[in-house]
């Protein structure tokens, strides 16, 4: 496994990877609108953020994730299952009655639970702060919003690639995305296996 991570590693730009260090990451197709802002909202916004953030990264481990509970287990794990359902349907419900604003474009986003990187058309500057809304699930109107510091932007064939580290993560989320990104990592693992890659 470990000559197969760092086979992966490899694969890293410099900037790549200092924003995503030597930790799993996964290579996605995904929704995602930005802007440039200021500072951080205050805690208290901060704190909602997070717990939001948190509900929709369990929500969509759920729907990911197959049951592969005991059978004495498994009237625990439906209940659990229906409640994240349940918290789901609030979440697109609200976005609904938000009146959701244009979609998200998608891009290919290589990202870990440290940060995250993607080419973009015009190019921005490094050590400014981001506010990102991240589609995790293309087809779902409920982002998960996150923060981030831009720590490189590196001109390629008529594009920039950015490279941008996570910030003002609580534990809990950063679990989450880590289990996000594991799962993703592990799927594509499986595809290329299974396509004799």
């Amino acid at each position: 496994m470990a000559e197969s991570m760092s086979g992966l590693y490899r694969m890293l730009s410099p900037a790549e990877m200092e924003v995503l260090g030597e930790r799993v990451f996964c290579d996605d197709e995904l929704g995602l609108r930005w802007q440039e802002i200021e500072s951080l909202p205050g805690e208290i916004a901060l704190s909602r953020i997070n717990a939001r953030n948190e509900t929709v990264l369990r929500s969509i481990a759920m729907l990911e994730e197959r049951d592969e509970t005991q059978s004495d287990d498994a009237e625990r794990a439906e209940l659990h299952r229906l409640e994240g359902k349940l918290n789901l349907v609030l979440e697109l419900l609200s976005e609904l009655v938000r009146g959701g604003d244009a979609a998200a474009r998608i891009y290919d986003i290589r990202m870990n639970a440290r940060g995250l990187c993607w080419d973009v058309n015009e190019p921005v500057t490094p050590g400014g702060l981001l506010q990102l809304e991240l589609f995790a699930l293309p087809a779902w109107p409920v982002p998960l919003t996150l923060h981030a510091r831009i720590t490189d932007v590196d001109q390629r064939r008529g594009s920039w690639r950015l490279c941008a580290r996570l910030e003002a993560l609580t534990p809990g989320v950063r679990d989450w995305l880590d289990k996000l990104v594991f799962r993703r990592h592990r799927r594509a693992v499986a595809l290329s296996r299974a396509r004799g890659g």
